[in-house]
C-alpha cells in the first residue's frame, strides 16, 4: 500500500489514540501552522472537512501585497510584515507569485486629507476618496519599509498626458496616476496543497487528511468522522489549533468552548473574457476607487480579466456566492475607471466568493475592520482538558508569519526548542527554481532530452508546477498517455496523476483546487464527463455514486460560481451555436 495513500493515511490515524497537536482547519492558516509544527518534529495531525484550502482560502482576490490601504488605519506594523512576507514568496514560490506592476489612476490632489487628520486625532471618518498627496504618502512608507530589500522597482508618478498615453481607455478626468509593484499568484490552491505534500515527505510523524470532519468532542477526545468512508474515529489531543476561518466559532462550540471571534465579511469577484478591457489594463493591475471610496482591483489573469472585489458584511459562513447585486456593483465600478468599455453579461464565465475569517468589530464600514492576525487562547478547564488556540483573522499574504508565530506559542507550551525556520524554505514546484530565463531554457532543454514531450507541452507544464513537473513528467512517461478530448491542453495522466498523489477525490477538487480550468472560465459540460469519467475510473465509484458527484458539482458550479446552462448542459450550447 503506498503509503501517502487515502487507505493508509486514515488507517495511519486509526492507529494513533494522542497527537500532541490537532489543527482543525486546511485553509492557507491551518496548513501554515501545520508545516511550521511538523518541521520541528511535533506530533500533529491536520483536518478538514472539506478539500484542502476549499474555503476563504481558495477564494482570494490572487494578489500578494504588501496592503497599501491598510496604511489608513494606522496597521503599519501589519504592511511591514506584509511587505517583508510579500518579498519570501517571491524567492520561495517563484513558480506561483510573480510581481505585478500595479497603477492607480487619480481623479484628485488633496482629496482624504480631512479624513486623514480625523484618524490621527482618534475619529473614524466614513468612506473616503484618496487624492495624490495621500496616495504619494503612502507609496513612499511603501518604498520605506523595503528600502533594506528592494527586490522591486520604487514607485513612480504619471503626469494626465502620459497617462492618458499609455492607457487611453481610462476616464480622462483623472489628474494623474502612480504606479508601483506588488505581486500576484497564479495557483493559491496548489501552493498550499504544496506545503501539505512538502511537510508529508519531511515529517512523517505529521498526518494531513482533508474530508476529515470533527463531529463530535467529549472530555479529552475529539471524533473525527472520513466523510467519503462515513468510517469515525477518535483521538486525544494535548493541544487544538481551530483554524477554521469563517467557521472558527461554530468549531468552538463543538469543542464545548463557545467563543465569539469573528465577525467576517464577503468578497466576491468576476472572472471577465472581453479582449477590449484586457488590453486596456496594459498588463497593469488597475487599483481604483469606486465613487463612494471603496477600493476594487482588476487584472489580466490567464488570459482573461479578473475583476473584483466587495466587502460586505455575512451572517453565516456557509456556501458564499457573488450576489446579483454583487456584480452589478462591480460593473458600475468597472464602468467609472473605464467608460467606454461594455460588459456583456456572456462574458462573464465564472463568479466566486469567499468570507474573509475577520475578528469581530463594532466598526460602521468593513474597510475599516482590521485585516491583522490574532491568536485567540482559550484556556483547559475541567470538562475540557486541552487548550485551544483560534487563529483569528489574516491574509493570504502573511500565512507563513502568522503559522510561524502560533508554532511558537505552541512549541513553548510543550517545552520545545524551534529546530528549522520557514522564512527561507522552497515551497513544491519553487524549489530550484531557475532564476533567470537562460537557466530556464537550460531546464527545459534538458527536458527535452529526456521526456517525449514537445517544448509547448513542457513550458505549459512548467508554468503549471514549477520544478515538480518533472515529476509530473516522469508519470507520464510511465504509460500511454493522450489529451483529454474535451480539453487538449490536458491530458489523461496528468489528470491521474492529480488524483492518486495529490488528494484529488471529487470532480470540485479537480476542477476547482488542482487544476486552473474553473477560475480560467474553461467548464464546458464535455470537460466536466471526461473528468468525472476518469475520476470514478481510478477512485472506483460506482456508477450511481459517479452520477451524483456529477450531478451535484453540476448544481455547485451553478449556485455558487455563476455558471450558465448553456456551459453546464450540451443542448443549451448547441441550440446557443445554432
Amino acid at each position: 500500500m503506498n503509503e501517502h495513500s487515502r487507505a493508509a493515511l486514515w488507517q495511519n490515524l486509526t492507529a494513533r489514540e494522542t497527537a500532541d497537536v490537532v489543527v482543525i482547519g486546511a485553509g492557507i492558516n491551518g496548513v501554515s501552522v501545520y508545516r511550521e509544527l511538523a518541521l520541528q518534529g511535533v506530533d500533529v495531525v491536520l483536518v478538514d472537512q472539506g478539500d484542502f484550502c476549499g474555503a476563504a482560502s481558495a477564494a482570494p482576490s490572487r494578489m500578494i501585497h504588501g496592503g497599501l490601504r491598510y496604511l489608513e488605519t494606522g496597521e503599519t506594523a501589519l504592511v511591514r510584515e506584509s511587505l517583508a512576507e510579500r518579498n519570501a514568496l517571491l524567492h520561495n514560490a517563484p513558480h506561483y507569485v510573480r510581481p505585478l506592476p500595479t497603477t492607480i489612476p487619480i481623479f484628485y490632489w488633496l482629496a482624504g486629507v480631512g479624513a486623514a487628520l480625523l484618524r490621527l486625532f482618534g475619529r473614524e471618518p466614513g468612506p473616503s476618496r484618496r487624492g495624490a498627496l495621500i496616495i504619494k504618502a503612502g507609496l513612499w512608507l511603501y518604498d520605506f519599509y523595503t528600502r533594506r530589500r528592494q527586490i522591486l522597482p520604487r514607485h513612480r508618478f504619471r503626469s494626465r498626458k502620459a497617462t492618458l498615453q499609455q492607457w487611453p481607455a481610462l476616464n480622462n478626468e483623472l489628474v494623474c496616476s502612480a504606479t508601483y509593484y506588488d505581486a500576484w499568484i497564479s495557483y493559491p490552491e496548489r501552493l498550499a496543497l504544496e506545503m501539505v505534500l512538502d511537510t508529508q515527505a519531511k515529517s512523517p510523524q505529521a498526518l494531513a487528511l482533508n474530508y476529515v470532519a470533527l463531529s463530535g468532542s467529549e472530555g479529552d477526545q475529539l471524533t473525527l468522522t472520513d466523510r467519503l468512508s462515513g468510517q469515525s474515529t477518535t483521538l486525544k489531543p494535548r493541544i487544538v489549533i481551530n483554524a477554521s476561518g469563517a467557521w472558527i466559532d461554530h468549531t468552538n462550540e463543538a469543542l464545548n468552548s463557545a467563543s465569539d471571534f469573528i465577525g467576517g465579511t464577503k468578497g466576491s469577484h468576476l472572472i471577465v473574457d472581453n479582449d477590449e478591457l484586457r488590453a486596456a489594463t496594459g498588463e497593469h493591475m488597475i487599483f481604483y476607487e469606486t465613487p463612494d471610496g471603496r477600493v476594487c482591483i482588476l487584472f489580466p489573469f490567464m488570459g482573461k480579466v479578473l475583476v473584483g472585489s466587495t466587502d460586505l458584511p455575512v451572517d453565516s459562513p456557509d456556501e458564499p456566492y457573488c450576489t446579483p447585486d454583487e456584480e452589478a456593483y462591480i460593473l458600475e465600478s468597472l464602468a467609472y475607471v473605464f467608460p467606454h468599455i461594455r460588459i456583456e453579461p456572456q462574458q462573464i464565465l465564472y463568479r466566486f466568493s469567499g468570507i474573509r475569517p475577520l475578528p469581530r468589530s463594532d466598526a460602521a464600514v468593513t474597510g475599516q475592520i482590521s485585516r491583522n492576525h490574532q491568536c485567540r487562547f482559550s484556556p483547559a478547564t475541567e470538562q475540557r482538558p486541552y487548550p485551544i488556540l483560534s487563529m483569528v483573522g489574516g491574509k493570504w499574504t502573511t500565512f507563513r508569519a502568522f503559522g510561524e508565530q502560533v508554532a511558537d506559542r505552541v512549541l513553548k507550551q510543550l517545552q520545545r526548542e524551534r529546530s528549522v525556520t520557514t522564512a527561507n524554505l522552497a515551497i513544491g514546484g519553487g524549489c530550484d527554481y531557475p532564476t533567470s530565463s537562460r537557466a530556464r531554457q537550460n531546464l527545459l532543454a534538458d527536458w527535452q532530452q529526456r521526456y517525449a514531450q514537445s517544448p509547448a507541452r513542457l513550458a505549459q507544464l512548467f508554468d503549471r508546477y514549477g520544478t515538480r513537473a518533472e515529476t509530473v513528467l516522469d508519470f507520464l512517461a510511465a504509460g500511454d498517455d493522450s489529451p483529454l478530448h474535451s480539453l487538449n491542453d490536458y491530458s489523461e495522466r496528468e489528470i491521474v496523476f492529480l488524483i492518486e498523489f495529490e488528494a484529488a477525490h471529487t470532480l470540485l477538487d479537480l476542477v476547482l483546487r488542482r487544476t486552473s480550468i474553473g477560475i480560467s472560465g474553461r467548464i464546458t459540460a464535455a470537460v466536466l464527463l471526461e473528468l468525472q469519467t476518469l475520476l470514478a475510473r481510478h477512485r472506483q465509484l460506482s456508477d450511481a455514486d459517479s452520477a451524483a458527484m456529477l450531478t451535484y458539482t453540476r448544481d455547485q458550479l451553478r449556485r455558487l460560481h455563476g455558471l450558465a446552462d448553456w456551459q453546464l448542459n450540451p443542448a443549451e450550447r448547441n441550440s446557443r451555436s445554432a
